[in-house]
């Protein structure tokens, strides 16, 4: 795909992604509307690598790590272990447990300095501030009390050296008293004492510095009460909301470009049919209640109108030897616009002074004469069984250059009447009085009519509805008409509708059903009776109306539609209760009924 294609796809389904679009927005805004507000607490606490009586011992107590970083993400983990959250809940009476409570705590070292943040969240401002500073507070109690313990191990350990100093002088002394003194006995005596003094000294620090420690971490600054909401942020959540919605939107459109299998360019139809387009035809704009009209006789004005003169000048210039007479108009499946470019088409022709011949073998579902005004009493079906006469069945709606057949009563076996070499007579004599004949056919896929009288034919004329004809089912029509040698000559796109195709994108029409002919049970025929080829006629009683031929759509398609579907009730369910919400809001912050704060309370 180039970059004109993708710029067709955004502008084609458009309205998928404004839908998208709106929604997240609404509901971005909704759920900002309906969340509750909270607040954030920050206290910061300051990490010492040593403590507090480093100075005093020295080198008798070590730093906290050899790797600062490490030890500052301990002091961290140590802020958010069970027993800080216990003990802050048991403070201020928090009715909670330590992992929900843990769950609003967030604690983090700032940069590569020696501050640790401890932010706490919540919808009272006052309550954030006073737990931030209780978490920080118990940190920095729990974190002094195992110093402190450090110290008083310690100094128990140094007390029991200093008692056993002091046995040792005292069993020194006996000895010098019971055998008198000698250099060894005060040399003995001496180290004794010394070390004596050194650890009476230092019991006498530890105990000093016992009460003076102060732990590794300090309070630097208490949180402060903030008036301001960390969230909801409306104006956030809204500009989140339109790209998150533009992205799925996009998203959802490729989606159903890439699930759906219908002809959407004119491209594309020259390339599944190997056929040029000859014309384009606008979806014609008819008064209510009007299902098929002449546009080329009734608005001779329109834009419809001028694209049938269009395809009626193409035809003539790819007929430049002369060596078409018969052109077979159909279409792959039903409702794709067939009949109407047959029967306008042959009076734009007539319209130039040629002589045309219109004839409809659409024996299931006739609608020549609604077009022209004529009756269906006698048609070509009468022709062919031999019941009338070729100039019986021909009628004139007015022009003297046009003659219309109409199809007549349903024959019981349409397909070999069609392919019997009296079809080809009655096309040979037409041909002789004519320039032009014009049959319209029933769809490739419906019935194996068209197939049938398409090798009488000099060019098969394909009509493919914009948008809604398939590529399956495009090709599947090729093949058809390739087993019986016909050709097609050109493609007419049909159904265009401007108003909504935007920029290269085809518009929508209707369905068109068909009655089955072999569908139905063998061995009946016209009104119950019993033919030899086992057809029954269209209206032969109230139950064959209900069995009808339906276009066979991929999985592809069905998907795509059917996702579409759930979509489009999903996004416009979303659409209403977005809108009801944002006017409850509204009409409850002019009437002060209080009610989003209830909503918001359970929502939280």
């Amino acid at each position: 795909m180039e970059l004109r294609d993708y710029l067709n796809v955004i502008s084609a389904r458009r309205w998928v992604i404004i839908q998208a679009v709106v929604i997240v927005t609404l509901t971005a805004l909704v759920v900002s509307i309906l969340q509750p507000k909270t607040y954030e607490g920050t206290a910061l606490v300051l990490i010492s690598e040593k403590g507090s009586s480093a100075s005093v011992f020295g080198d008798l107590l070590p730093q906290l790590s050899t790797q600062p970083e490490r030890a500052m993400q301990t002091q961290v983990q140590l802020m958010q272990i069970r027993p800080i959250a216990e003990a802050t809940i048991k403070e201020l009476n928090l009715q909670t447990t330590p992992d929900a409570f843990l769950d609003s705590v967030k604690v983090g070292a700032i940069g590569q300095t020696n501050l640790v943040k401890i932010t706490v969240t919540n919808a009272n401002p006052e309550q954030a501030a006073r737990i931030a500073n209780t978490v920080a507070e118990e940190y920095v109690d729990s974190a002094r009390s195992a110093q402190r313990a450090s110290l008083a191990e310690a100094a128990v350990e140094v007390q029991k050296r200093l008692d056993e100093a002091e046995a040792d002088i005292l069993d020194l002394g006996d000895r010098v008293s019971k055998s008198g003194k000698s250099d060894q006995l005060s040399a003995e005596l001496q180290i004794a004492t010394g070390t004596y003094t050194t650890l009476a000294e230092k019991l006498e620090q530890l105990r000093i510095n016992e009460r003076l420690e102060s732990g590794p971490g300090r309070v630097v600054s208490a949180a402060a009460v903030s008036e301001n909401a960390v969230s909801p942020k409306p104006l956030r959540n809204v500009g989140l909301g339109l790209v998150v919605g533009f992205l799925f939107g996009l998203g959802m459109a490729f989606l159903y470009e890439y699930l759906d299998n219908t002809i959407k360019s004119s491209d594309e139809a020259e390339r599944i049919f190997g056929a040029p387009v000859l014309g384009t035809i606008p979806l014609d704009v008819m008064a209510k209640g009007q299902k098929r009209r002449l546009t080329i006789v009734e608005a001779p004005g329109s834009a419809t109108a001028e694209s049938y003169r269009v395809l009626r000048n193409s035809l003539d210039f790819i007929n430049f030897q002369h060596d078409m007479k018969t052109i077979l108009v159909t279409s792959a499946a039903p409702g794709e616009g067939k009949s109407t470019v047959a029967s306008n088409l042959a009076a734009a022709l007539a319209q130039t002074g040629k002589k045309v011949v219109l004839v409809s073998v659409d024996f299931r579902r006739p609608t020549t004469e609604q077009f022209f005004g004529v009756n269906n009493i006698i048609g070509l079906s009468d022709v062919l069984i031999g019941t009338h006469t070729l100039k019986a069945a021909l009628q004139q709606p007015g022009s003297e250059q046009l003659l219309v057949m109409t199809a007549g009563k349903m024959p019981p076996n349409p397909s070999e009447l069609l392919g019997s070499t009296k079809m080809q007579e009655v096309v040979k004599l037409l041909e002789e009085w004519s320039d032009w004949v014009i049959i319209d056919t029933p769809p490739l896929l419906a019935v194996a009519d068209a197939a049938a009288v398409a090798r009488w034919s000099d060019g098969v004329l394909m009509v493919t509805q914009a948008a809604e004809s398939t590529r399956e089912a495009g090709k599947r029509a090729l093949e058809l008409l390739g087993k019986v040698g016909a050709k097609i000559t050109g493609v007419v796109v049909w159904g265009l509708d401007e108003s909504k195709s935007g920029s290269g994108g085809y518009g929508y029409s209707s369905g068109y059903y068909y009655a089955s002919y072999y569908a139905t049970p063998l061995g009946t025929g016209r009104r119950g009776t019993k033919h030899d080829n086992g057809a029954k006629a269209v209206g032969a009683d109230e139950g064959s109306a209900s069995q009808q031929w339906v276009p066979v759509e991929s999985a592809g398609r069905r998907f795509a539609r059917g996702l579409g579907q759930v979509l489009t009730g999903v996004l416009s369910f979303l659409l209403i209760l977005a809108i009801t919400a944002v006017v409850a809001y509204f009409l409850d912050q002019y009437f002060g009924w209080g009610l989003i704060g209830q909503v918001g309370q359970i929502w939280n």
